[in-house]
């Protein structure tokens, strides 16, 4: 572990053809521990690997993805071919749900088969709960070498969700003495410094990777030539117009904008996505590796007049992408319809890398979705539960110049079946039918009652079990973590 600090901040080189030596020999120049450098990584075979150890597994995130934006999902553009080809390798939930629009709580219940009340991270500016027991740690008992490389600080060591990595990667902010530095991370260095890591690893050692892609994120900088390529792209009939419909206040114009920025950012994310799993297979490592890409969160396109995520629980911004791929291939090309969470996540893994289901994670809600796959390739109903991060009263009143009221307190929302009911920390609830309004624009409240007393019933015993102090009771954040969230927009000033 010696070159863990190697890692941390390097800047390589930028968006250039040279990207593609890095995992090479250039890397042996910089870093002579990564051992020998062989002519072509297309030498490489799979090593040969102890069938009683664990298999290996590749966890890829992708901040701030719609699954309606992917070709998989069935959106009608051709942007995601990398992410699209990897879903025909394996099992893809049509309807995987995040807990909340936002980074640190979505991946800290990804990583942790917790929901955002009972692990702590209620908010970018909440810490992860010491006594929470991460993926990280339970694979490294089981042996695993476990690295994570994040591309933004929203997810920095301060915030808690580094518990259990050997080596645990993010940008390197030096804001304590005024250096300008990033506080996020482009694609093509996520990319690079991930298989540099894999070219060390051991053969005989099952590896646990983690790597996070921030780029769809605002502010969207991706490189010239996917902004250019996502022009002839841009039918509004196909694009724009399912957006904006029945949304006469939406200035065309500045949607057409935002989506080919967000559209463009996908588009490279998804190419480096492609690169990383290309690398990891010249190196022989992906014949024995689970693989699980999912999104964290989604971004609002003006569906509800608002552009970005994290102040509503629209579906825009809950669902997610989230593909399984097995080494063997088995399932391939399968599809789920069922809801499923993002806290499912890691009851799955245990169970497709060692083999069996997941014990001693106290208050985990998660199912594990393979044994479910294998069986019946359909999944039990059950109510999936969805909230807005816990803002303080100064972040909120922060947003309210936007030209729409946003409250202070819980909003929070339930999915049954078909139905979804929406609550507003005033008591306002709505009613929805998502199999005949997925746009979300017809209450239903006043006509069916009873479905909305039941939902509410299903809400009410859950805020009861789980019950929290008032938004925005976090603890005082660092000055560098400060700093770094102001950096990313997600402070008032930032």
């Amino acid at each position: 572990m010696a070159g863990h600090a190697l890692f941390t901040g390097l800047r390589l080189p930028h968006r250039s053809g040279l990207r593609h030596v890095l995992s090479g020999c250039f890397l042996l120049a910089i870093w002579p521990w990564v051992g020998g450098c062989s002519g072509s990584h297309d030498e490489k075979s799979a090593p040969d690997r102890d069938p009683s150890v664990g298999r290996n597994v590749l966890i890829v995130t992708l901040d701030t993805t719609r699954a309606d934006h992917l070709g998989a999902y069935g959106y009608p553009l051709d942007i995601t071919p990398e992410i699209d080809r990897l879903a025909e390798r394996g099992v893809l939930f049509e309807n995987a749900y995040a807990p909340m629009p936002q980074t640190l709580p979505s991946h800290t219940t990804l990583m942790t088969g917790l929901q955002p009340r009972q692990h702590g991270a209620l908010e970018n500016t909440y810490t992860v709960d010491e006594s929470v027991d991460t993926m990280a740690e339970q694979l490294g008992r089981e042996g695993y070498a476990t690295a994570a490389f994040v591309s933004a600080l929203a997810l920095s060591k301060g915030a808690g969700i580094h518990q259990g990595f050997e080596i645990y990667d993010q940008p390197r902010a030096r804001f304590d003495i005024g250096l300008p530095a990033p506080a996020e991370r482009e694609a093509s260095e996520m990319t690079d410094i991930a298989l540099a890591w894999a070219e060390t690893q051991p053969p005989e050692q099952p590896f646990f990777l983690w790597v996070h892609y921030f780029d769809p994120h605002a502010d969207h900088v991706a490189p010239r030539r996917y902004l250019r390529e996502m022009q002839p792209m841009l039918v509004r009939d196909q694009v724009i117009e399912p957006l904006v419909r029945n949304k006469k206040d939406v200035a065309v114009d500045r949607l057409t904008q935002y989506w080919r920025s967000y559209a463009s950012e996908v588009r490279y994310m998804d190419d480096e996505i492609g690169r990383l799993l290309d690398g990891l297979s010249d190196l022989g490592l992906l014949d024995e590796t689970v693989i699980v890409l999912a999104g964290d969160h989604g971004e609002g396109l003006y569906e509800h007049g608002n552009i970005g995520h994290g102040m509503n629980v629209w579906e825009e911004l809950h669902r997610v992408p989230l593909i399984l791929v097995d080494p063997d291939g088995k399932h391939a090309g399968t599809r789920i319809r069922g809801r499923v969470e993002l806290a499912d996540v890691l009851p799955t893994v245990m169970s497709m890398s060692l083999g069996r289901p997941l014990e001693g994670v106290p208050g985990a809600a998660g199912l594990d979705l393979w044994s479910w796959v294998e069986k019946t390739r359909s999944l039990p109903q059950r109510p999936v539960f969805l909230e807005r991060p816990h803002f303080s009263r100064e972040r909120i009143a922060d947003r309210n110049g936007e030209g729409s009221r946003i409250d202070y307190g819980e909003l929070v929302a339930v999915l049954m079946g078909d139905y979804k009911l929406v609550r507003w920390p005033d008591g306002r609830e709505r009613l929805f039918d998502l199999s005949k309004d997925p746009d979300e624009s017809k209450d239903l409240v006043e006509e069916q009652p009873e479905m909305r007393a039941r939902l509410a019933q299903l809400m009410d015993g859950w805020l009861a079990q789980h019950a929290v102090d008032l938004p925005g009771a976090e603890g005082e954040l660092s000055d560098e973590r400060t700093q770094a969230l102001k950096a990313l927009g997600y402070l008032g000033d930032g």
